[in-house]
């Protein structure tokens, strides 16, 4: 068996997840996407329900100036090789101005032009009774209590 190298900490990859939030609050759609891998295995998973692997769906979007992702108070990047992962509690930040406490963890690959991100899963941390009820409303319909 061949024993690999462990996972250390990668200021580039902070940086390059970092830059993609920047981008995305001013607005920059298109600068932003320029930081996500055009790899085939490419997913981000969604607290929604969001489930996107097409590229070209996940390119569509735009964003508001000011709306995304502010960094939380640690976010933290770690490498092996030519691969290496990003986790972090951002806050998202609506065009509204409201704000929900999210939770990320995102996979970086190096390609040619740098690190770029190949899986992003954000969710909103939900204390598991409270998940299961709304799953139950949201399933069949029933009605937010008044």
């Amino acid at each position: 068996m061949t024993v690999t190298q462990s996972m250390a900490p990668s200021a580039e990859i902070r940086e390059t997840v970092l830059e993609l939030h920047r981008r995305m609050l001013a607005g920059e759609s298109d600068a932003a996407n320029d930081l996500i891998s055009r790899d085939p295995a490419l997913v981000f998973i969604g607290s929604a329900g969001e489930w996107v692997d097409d590229q070209a769906t996940l390119r569509s979007g735009t964003q508001e100036p000011g709306e995304g992702l502010e960094p939380g108070p640690n976010p933290v990047g770690y490498a092996n090789g030519d691969v290496g992962w990003f986790a972090d509690q951002p806050t998202w930040i609506f065009a509204d101005g409201t704000r929900a406490q999210m939770r990320m963890s995102a996979v970086l690959q190096r390609e040619a032009v740098g690190w770029r991100v190949v899986h992003v899963h954000m969710s909103v941390a939900v204390p598991d009774n409270e998940c299961v009820m709304l799953q139950r409303r949201w399933k069949h319909g029933i009605p937010a209590p008044s």
